[in-house]
């Protein structure tokens, strides 16, 4: 299977992977959020939330059809894969943030920074996961269940730019294969970063409730 051998060649990228997103966990877990005990008004901060929801998908779903721009073609593959790659996850914390003072001005709470700060790298985390979800089933459909390598193409180019940095022959790192593999690292990492960002977010409030 292409996975295991993917790992065996790209050894340094896993490892610096791990390593990245095992920093972000202790940091979610670990930091205290300055002022986080300060409230903001919750109906307010739906709207805006709500708001900048819409302007932003409406932004990247139009980003996303490679529409005609007034730049070059290289601009706009790069528009494209922004959009097509960061789009969901970014897209994420504002809806979240936007549910969360909803039920908040229902009950006729505020909003605390503490929640939000960790309220929105989790729901990033979680769009982010399901992202490279489906990075993970892409790559395995065209791989033949990871079994037969295929050459990717100009549209990882940003992964490209970060498997430059580790000592992988190019013909290594650039097949879908080998993304596909690396993908499920992150796919596990982010999870595991919406988790602790999450149970955070619940044992603050269930302390406010408490206390």
């Amino acid at each position: 299977m292409l996975v295991l051998t993917a790992y065996v060649n790209t050894w340094t990228l896993c490892l610096g992977l791990v390593g990245f997103l095992a920093l972000l966990c202790a940091l979610a877990h670990y930091v205290r959020v300055p002022r986080g005990e300060h409230t903001l008004d919750a109906l307010r901060l739906f709207w805006v939330s709500l708001v900048s929801w819409l302007v932003f998908m409406s932004i990247v779903t139009t980003l996303i059809d490679s529409p005609y721009l007034p730049v070059s073609q290289e601009a706009i593959t790069w528009l494209f894969m922004l959009s097509a790659f960061l789009g969901l996850p970014l897209s994420m914390p504002p809806l979240a943030v936007a549910v969360w003072s909803l039920f908040s001005s229902a009950r006729g709470e505020r909003v605390r920074v503490s929640t939000l700060c960790l309220l929105s790298p989790g729901a990033f985390a979680l769009g982010a996961a399901t992202s490279n979800m489906h990075d993970v089933l892409w790559c395995g459909i065209i791989t033949h269940g990871y079994s037969k390598p295929y050459p990717a193409g100009g549209d990882l180019a940003f992964f490209y730019a970060v498997a430059r940095l580790f000592p992988i022959p190019e013909n290594v790192y650039a097949d879908y294969a080998t993304f596909g593999a690396c993908m499920i690292i992150m796919v596990v990492g982010e999870l595991s970063l919406a988790a602790v960002c999450l149970r955070r977010v619940f044992r603050i409030e269930a302390e406010a409730q408490n206390g």
